[in-house]
C-alpha cells in the first residue's frame, strides 16, 4: 500500500500516483501488509478514483504455502504475493471499467498480468530484485547464502519471461537499466528516477539550527538487511577514528524496527538509536552531515535525496550513489575504505558555517535540477501515452498484446 510514503517502494509508488492522477483517473489495487495502514486509505483517495486493498497476512499458513511453491522451483518472493483476494478485485474492475493502460509496481506484482489481456501494461521493476538476492547471497553464510542464490537464479529467469508479457519495462537508475538490458533482447526498457518533496524536505520549514554539537545521522526502515548492514560497518569501522580527532560526535540511526543489532550498538560511545521518529527532518535539520555507508544497495537511495534535499552534505560509498550522479561539486563526497570514509566525516564535522552553508546550497540545488517529482511523473505520464497510443496501432493492425502464461 502506498502509503504513507515512508519507506523505499511505497514513496515511489505514491508520488506516481500523485502525478498521474493530475491529468488522468487512476484505480488503484494493491495489498497492504500493516493493519494499521488500513486508516490511510482515504488519503489515497484524494488521488484516486478506487482503492481496492487486500491484506496480506504472513502467517504460518502463508508461508507454508509459499515454501511449497518454492521447492516445487517458483521465487519465494513471488510465491508470497500471490493471493486469489486481490486476484478477484483485479477481475472485477476488469469487467467493470475500461483501461487505457495498466501500470505494475515491482516483479513480484507481475504475476497478476496474467488476468489482464487487449490492455497495454507497463511494469516498473523499480530495481533488479534478482541482482539483490544475489548481493545477499554474498552477505550471508551457508545456509542462507545457499537458498538467497538459489531465489536470485529463480528470479532472474522469472524477470526474463515476464518482460516479454509487458509493452514496457521502468527501472529506476541507468546502472539498473544496463544490468536489465544486459539479459533482455529488444524488449523496450526506460530509466525513470525519483523525486524527493521539496516543499517538505525543506530546511526551512524546521526550526533553525540551535543544534552546535557535531552531528552524524543515518535514517532508514531498521530492519532492511542493507540499512543493518551499514550502521554496522560504520559503527565498527569508521566511527572510531571519527572519534579520536572529533571526541563529541554524535551518531543518531533513525529510522523504524531497529533490529537487536542495532540496538546494540547504542551501547557504543556516542550512539544513538531513536528508533522510529514521527518526523525524520528534525534530525537532518540539526545534523551536521549525513552518512551512507552502504556495502550493498541497489537502485536510488532516497535517504540521500532527502539530506541534500534538507541542506546536509552526505558522505557515503560508490554503492549509495549508483543511481545519483551528485560528485564534489553538490555537497557530497564519496569513499569506499574506512580511513577515506572517516576522513571525509570529520572534515565536514569540523568545517567552518561558511563552508556548511555553502555545501548546503550545492546540495540542495543538485536535487532541484536533477530530482523533482514532477519532472520524473511527467516522464511516467509521457511514456505511458506513447504506450497507450503504440499499442492502438498495433491493435488497428490486428497485432495481439502479449499473454503470461
Amino acid at each position: 500500500m502506498p502509503y504513507p510514503p515512508n519507506k523505499g517502494e511505497k514513496i515511489r509508488a505514491f508520488h506516481q500516483i500523485q502525478q498521474l492522477a493530475k491529468n488522468h483517473a487512476v484505480h488503484l489495487c494493491c495489498f497492504v501488509d500493516d493493519p494499521d495502514d488500513l486508516g490511510y486509505t482515504p488519503n489515497l483517495k484524494e488521488y484516486c478514483a478506487s482503492v481496492e486493498v487486500v491484506y496480506r497476512s504472513s502467517n504460518g499458513r502463508t508461508l507454508l504455502v509459499a515454501a511449497a511453491t518454492f521447492l516445487r522451483g517458483r521465487p519465494l518472493s513471488v510465491s508470497l504475493f500471490y493471493q486469489k483476494a486481490l486476484a478477484k478485485k483485479i477481475l472485477e474492475k476488469l469487467a467493470t471499467q475500461r483501461f487505457d493502460c495498466v501500470l505494475v509496481s515491482c516483479s513480484s506484482m507481475a504475476q497478476y498480468a496474467s488476468l489482464i489481456s487487449d490492455v497495454p501494461k507497463v511494469i516498473d521493476f523499480i530495481d533488479v530484485d534478482s541482482e539483490k538476492w544475489r548481493l545477499y547471497a554474498q552477505h550471508h553464510s551457508f545456509p542462507l547464502s545457499s537458498i538467497y542464490q538459489l531465489e536470485a537464479e529463480r528470479l532472474a529467469r522469472y524477470e526474463e519471461k515476464i518482460v516479454g508479457v509487458f509493452d514496457h519495462s521502468i527501472l529506476i537508475s541507468e546502472e539498473e537499466g544496463r544490468l536489465f538490458r544486459e539479459r533482455i533482447n529488444g524488449r523496450p526498457v526506460s530509466v525513470i528516477s525519483n523525486g524527493v518533496d521539496l516543499e517538505y524536505f525543506a530546511s526551512s520549514v524546521i526550526d533553525s539550527r540551535s543544534n552546535n554539537q557535531p552531528t552524524i545521522v543515518f535514517a532508514g526502515v531498521m530492519d532492511y538487511f542493507p540499512n543493518v548492514d551499514a550502521v554496522r560497518y560504520f559503527c565498527h569501522c569508521i566511527f572510531p577514528a571519527v572519534l579520536q580527532k572529533v571526541p563529541d560526535a554524535q551518531f543518531y540511526i533513525v529510522g523504524r524496527n531497529p533490529t537487536r543489532q542495532v540496538r546494540e550498538l547504542g551501547k557504543q560511545i556516542n550512539v544513538v538509536v531513536a528508533g522510529m521518529v514521527p518526523d525524520v527532518r528534525p534530525y537532518l535539520a540539526h545534523a551536521t552531515v549525513s552518512v551512507a555507508p552502504f556495502r550493498l544497495a541497489r537502485g536510488v537511495q532516497n535517504k540521500v535525496l532527502e539530506a541534500m534535499a534538507m541542506g546536509v552534505a552526505v558522505v557515503g560509498t560508490t554503492e549509495a550513489f549508483k543511481g545519483i550522479a551528485a560528485t564534489e561539486q553538490d555537497g557530497v563526497r564519496i569513499a569506499n575504505d574506512p580511513c577515506s570514509f572517516a576522513q571525509h566525516v570529520i572534515t565536514f564535522l569540523q568545517e567552518d558555517a561558511t563552508l556548511r552553508r555553502q555545501h548546503a546550497r550545492q546540495a540542495r540545488a543538485y536535487v532541484e535540477r536533477h530530482h523533482r517529482w514532477e519532472d520524473q511523473g511527467a516522464r511516467l505520464e509521457r511514456l505511458l501515452e506513447e504506450v497507450v497510443a503504440s499499442n492502438a496501432e498495433k491493435h488497428s493492425l490486428g497485432m495481439k498484446t502479449p499473454a503470461l502464461a
